[in-house]
């Protein structure tokens, strides 16, 4: 009897596999899944409707096309007839694409870490027919799967009221939780300060990062921390950045050869790496190596960084000019099987094949040998920072020959069968790697990527803003889904990082972030509450986005972008400082999750940091680079078109001067360019002022682990009004 069933519900699986709905899905994940004997539907009416209607189980899988974890369950499960025949007769079937759909991803995540105490992909959920879960997990293997499909069939036909009962109560308890209302209360500079220092005890102290293993970067945590150590001057909080940022450039975690990290390591020492590699980890560490590099001068930040950028332009840049989402971790193995980190690993023979003689001190510094670190073969990493690592001890290498040896890897391993990429263009990933670019362009001296960002802008622009919104997808000529909070914040601050870093008088990327802007608080902002993450309700219902997830969240970014056009257009706004208000305890209360929004009420009340400032009210840009020596910190101060700067002896005792001080010191008179005398519309009598740009020299000696702290202080003026003064202060690390 058994075998008669087997077989009968092989044979169902073999009727409805025709009937699989995801080729028809503009998805590359969804595609992935087409030709699996489950009968697949996805998220939408028809299968929700479906289930209702004849009172089945939802089974729903979400993942991503890149992810390892993804492919090994369907290769197991999903293409085994047997399982799917199951899932066919007692479950209605929805695959999920995470990146396409963050919103459901969120909330189905959250029922994953809710009822298991973590979380990742695949992201396996279970729901009764009214879409209200009560079971989850992630990956299953085989016999685990099936075996818990049976679990669930029993208990959903012997105990079905009380498996709703406890399906209605998560529910209601999830979306509570998502849709929560703000808590007000005064949260000060000091107490988000005192939450930066309070995550020190999580810190790894040897090898950086957080936690054990598995390690994820945790970007918007390590941005928070640099934030804050750039406006107390905590060297402990400095020390925690570059401490994990040495770690990952000399692991391998960093692709050493192509350049460029891989999505996390799965080991303490960031050197095993899971191998997929995702355009927002290149944009968020790159950003970070950028703001340490303008801190500390730290020559390895620069070339990480450098390298990175020129991966992503040569290996993630689209045709029409925007960037793709991710690069696989399996690719075809020696044996023709798919294998994850095939094409990144290496044995020493393959070294000694691609570089001759130059293999053996190679192979020494990158840390090659015979048995391997994984699966037999090498992730290569480094023992110190690279350059570190080349200029020391025995075998001394020098930069040029090294990056020209890793050259010649490269080449050799292009010769090896490629991971599959991912080329759907995600608009709010795509948003941050412009940020990115936009800086680098400036802190590199490379034009180069400030036209790849430009160029990237104007594609979504063009072909992803429409009349009735933005849409977050492009993939094969078409755009769909409609944007999502994230989305419209993530471009707008895009914007606001052209007009920063590359800003000429003919470009209006300040007028489009302020359109983008009134668009965003029309779909997604409540008076006095945190923002919605959808302009419609979805899944479970309303939710409003508070933790960071492979990004900022979308309040946070929300939050930056309002502030950030406030800051720029000299304008006194109130939407800014209500969503400040509206999510700063919460964000207190969980620092470590929502470390974004953190950032952005620092900046909201107190400027930025970084290479870039802005003068309140935009009349001025202020860009900071250490000299090759780093002896000398070098402010080119560069006045708007129709804008000034009070010179540092004014004529008039109620204008106030500029003053350049390195720790407390004011420099030279001689320091200062000579002043424009000139008569202007609101003075009666000539001023004295600098109306175009210039570059002025603050001295730097460091002394011990302290930095030393620049202040500058400027007042801007027009032909009508002057701006109130600002401080901006500069530190500089040893």
């Amino acid at each position: 009897m058994r075998i008669f069933l087997s077989l009968l519900l092989i044979l169902l699986a073999s009727q409805t596999f025709a009937e699989n709905r995801l080729a028809q899905e503009s998805s590359p994940y969804l595609q992935q899944h087409a030709d699996n004997p489950v009968d697949w539907y996805p998220w939408g009416p028809e299968a929700l409707e479906k289930a209702q209607a004849e009172g089945k189980m939802i089974f729903v899988s979400v993942g991503y096309a890149s992810c390892h974890w993804c492919h090994v369950m369907e290769a197991e499960s999903f293409e085994n007839e047997e399982i799917a025949a199951y899932l066919n007769a007692h479950f209605v079937s929805i695959k999920i694409d995470r990146e396409r759909r963050p919103d459901l991803d969120e909330q189905f995540m959250l029922v994953t870490s809710t009822l298991t105490g973590s979380g990742g992909w695949p992201n396996s959920v279970f729901l009764t027919p009214d879409a209200e879960p009560f079971f989850a997990g992630t990956y299953f293997p085989p016999d685990a799967f099936q075996q818990t499909l049976e679990t669930i069939v029993d208990v959903w036909e012997n105990d079905n009221a009380a498996l709703r009962t406890e399906a209605f109560t998560l529910s209601q308890r999830l979306r509570d939780y998502l849709d929560q209302t703000a808590v007000l209360g005064e949260v000060t500079d000091a107490d988000i300060n005192a939450a930066a220092t309070a995550m020190l005890g999580n810190l790894d102290d040897f090898n950086g990062g957080f936690g054990t293993a598995p390690k994820f970067p945790r970007e918007n945590l390590l941005l928070f921390l640099l934030d804050q150590a750039e406006r107390s001057g905590d060297t402990a909080l400095m020390q925690a950045v570059t401490l994990t940022l040495d770690g990952m450039v000399r692991g391998g975690i960093h692709d050493h050869v192509g350049g460029g990290f891989h999505r996390y390591a799965t080991d303490p020492e960031w050197n095993i790496p899971h191998f997929e590699k995702m355009l927002y980890n290149q944009a968020l560490i790159g950003r970070l190596l950028l703001h340490a590099y303008s801190a500390t001068g730290n020559p390895d930040y620069a070339r990480a960084a450098t390298r990175t950028f020129d991966y992503v332009l040569r290996e993630m840049h689209s045709p029409e000019g925007a960037f793709y989402a991710a690069q696989d971790a399996d690719s075809p193995g020696p044996d023709g099987e798919r294998q994850e980190g095939a094409f990144y690993v290496w044995t020493p023979d393959q070294i000694k094949q691609a570089l001759g003689p130059e293999a053996p001190a190679m192979i020494k510094v990158l840390n090659v040998s015979e048995d391997g670190n994984f699966e037999g073969a090498n992730v290569l990493f480094t023992s110190d920072t690279p350059l570190k690592a080349i200029s020391g001890g025995e075998g001394m290498i020098a930069q040029r020959s090294f990056d020209g040896q890793l050259g010649l890897l490269r080449n050799a391993r292009e010769t090896r069968p490629e991971p599959l990429t991912d080329k759907k263009i995600i608009l709010a990933w795509n948003a941050e790697m412009i940020i990115t670019l936009a800086q680098a362009s400036r802190v590199l001296d490379r034009p180069d990527y400030g036209q790849a960002a430009v160029q990237a802008t104007e594609f979504m622009l063009q072909n992803m803003w429409f009349d009735d919104g933005l849409k977050r997808i492009w993939y094969q000529g078409a755009a769909d889904t409609d944007a999502h909070l994230v989305d419209y914040a993530a471009l707008g601050r895009a914007l606001l990082a052209l007009d920063d870093y590359l800003g000429g008088a003919d470009s209006d990327w300040l007028g489009m972030a302020d359109r983008l802007a009134d668009d965003m608080q029309t779909l997604f902002a409540d008076d006095g509450q945190a923002m919605r993450m959808n302009a419609q309700e979805v899944g479970l219902g309303p939710m409003r986005p508070l933790d960071d997830t492979e990004i900022a969240s979308g309040n946070a970014q929300a939050l930056e972008l309002l502030a950030g056009l406030d800051r720029r257009l000299a304008r006194t706004g109130e939407a800014a400082p209500k969503l400040a208000a509206a999510l700063a305890v919460d964000a207190i209360n969980r620092p470590a999750q929502r470390a974004a929004i953190l950032t952005a009420i620092a900046t909201e009340r107190n400027g930025l940091t970084g290479a870039m400032r802005v003068s309140n009210g935009g009349a001025v840009r202020v860009f900071a680079t250490l000299d090759a020596e780093g002896k000398q910190l070098l402010l080119s101060i560069e006045p708007r078109e129709g804008w000034h700067i009070n010179a540092h002896e004014p004529l008039e005792d109620y204008l106030i001067g500029m003053e350049l001080a390195v720790s407390q010191t004011p420099v030279a008179l001689s320091a200062y360019p000579k002043a424009e005398i000139k008569e202007l519309g609101f003075s009666e009598t000539p001023l004295s002022l600098y109306d175009t740009s210039f570059v002025m020299a603050a001295p730097i000696a460091q002394t011990g682990d302290e930095p030393v702290t620049v202040r500058l202080t400027l007042q801007a003026c027009n032909d009508e009004v002057c701006l109130p003064p600002d401080d901006m202060l500069f530190r500089v690390w040893p």
